[in-house]
């Protein structure tokens, strides 16, 4: 089965934060003594953030404060220049108690310095907005600049939630030739994609262009064999108001022109998947609406284009989980699996098998894997034909632990 690609992953370290907080920037971005602000977000940087926000199990307000903060401060970059003593992309004073220069610059001590305030003027105050929030951690001479941009914070944070919950890591064949190979969006003003084709030994020489204008910047790029050729083709969701879904079909030497496949489907925060759910040989189309409702929708492929989107389950990986795609028991299904990723204590991996026409009751097959900002994956590391799952710590220690799946639950520990 096809992985989504992620090339990004940032490693995310533990920090401990105080409650007490000092004014961390006072005066509007254009003073900052830089010699120039970035015009654009650092996605690196608000994936930490939003890692950050969710290790801690923030609730939405006082994530969308910490997007409006670093957008206010720094345009969510990791400054190392600032107003007087401000560093880091919440321009936090080392003068002031918020940690030495060398632990403003580290994005994650930044966010969880941050966050952990922020979660406690929330609590106390539970009617602030979110830019209220934001003024009680930063306490800014500038107050109301934080609500002024909560559209931009909330796009931002959106992005960045598609990004986090995208399902990947892995290759993709898109040769057909039973080889996995590696493929990269550069998601900018140009959207080229790139391929490095398996030798079976190593990625072929310097990755070769496969299309020059596919997955702009925002939109989640996914891959998939879409029209059941045995070469995987590539996807994007265009999220935003419109909702539409392309496809770049694979050659096996270039994929082809992009197309609409649908015209609405994963709209704004929701996160867009690629898989085959009903076990027909062509991948569909999966959204995770990722909200208090948690609805699962789901549009087939025909070979030519994706079905009207259907409703195959009614709560499933809410807002703050990790949702996947896989075939976990090993009837040709992908099924759907969910990583709550709380602390120790609530660290469980739920399942909800396909039937081929829906996804059915949500069962638990793990209850400790993937703790806090851990970064799950899904994958058949064993070879037996069903999917298992992997975490990668992220810290210090980088380990790599697996779960592999029985057909009923994954067994195995990471303690």
């Amino acid at each position: 089965m096809r992985r989504t690609l992620l090339a990004l992953l940032v490693a995310l370290g533990a920090a401990v934060a105080t409650v007490a907080a000092a004014p961390a920037h006072a005066e509007p971005i254009g003073t900052l003594a830089c010699p120039s602000i970035p015009a654009y977000r650092d996605p690196a940087v608000t994936l930490v953030v939003y890692r950050v926000a969710r290790a801690h199990n923030a609730n939405d307000k006082v994530t969308l404060s910490a997007f409006e903060a670093g957008w206010v401060e720094s345009h969510m970059n990791n400054l190392p220049c600032g107003d007087k003593s401000s560093l880091g992309v919440f321009q936090q004073r080392w003068d002031y108690g918020w940690g030495t220069p060398e632990q403003i610059m580290d994005p994650v001590y930044a966010s969880t310095q941050y966050v952990t305030r922020a979660i406690v003027c929330d609590r106390n105050n539970p009617g602030y907005s979110a830019g209220q929030v934001a003024q009680c951690v930063q306490r800014s001479g500038f107050p109301d600049r934080y609500d002024q941009v909560a559209a931009v914070a909330r796009a931002q944070l959106d992005e960045a939630a598609r990004t986090h919950a995208i399902t990947g890591g892995s290759a993709t064949d898109v040769t057909g030739d039973g080889r996995d190979d590696i493929v990269t969006f550069t998601q900018n003003t140009l959207a080229d994609v790139y391929v490095g084709a398996s030798t079976g030994v190593s990625f072929a020489g310097t990755s070769v262009k496969w299309n020059d204008f596919f997955s702009i910047g925002g939109e989640t790029a996914s891959s998939g064999d879409v029209n059941g050729d045995g070469r995987d083709d590539i996807v994007t969701f265009a999220h935003s108001n419109t909702g539409d879904v392309y496809v770049a079909l694979s050659t096996g030497t270039s994929f082809g022109g992009g197309l609409k496949w649908h015209d609405w489907f994963a709209p704004g925060a929701e996160i867009g998947a690629v898989g085959d759910v009903n076990g027909d040989g062509r991948d569909d189309i999966v959204a995770f609406t990722h909200n208090p409702a948690g609805d699962v929708y789901v549009a087939l492929s025909t070979g030519t284009s994706f079905g009207p989107g259907l409703k195959w389950h009614e709560y499933f990986s809410p807002f703050g989980e990790f949702p996947a795609l896989g075939d976990v028991n090993g009837d040709g299904r992908d099924d759907i699996i969910t990583f709550t990723q709380g602390p120790a204590t609530a660290s469980d991996v739920i399942v909800a098998l396909s039937s081929g026409s829906s996804f059915g009751a949500p069962q638990t097959w793990h209850d400790l894997f993937a703790v806090g900002s851990e970064q799950p994956r899904v994958g058949d590391i064993n070879g037996d034909g069903r999917d298992d799952i992997v975490t990668f710590t992220c810290n210090a220690d980088a380990d790599v632990y697996a779960a592999v799946s029985t057909g009923t639950s994954f067994a195995g520990t990471t303690v």
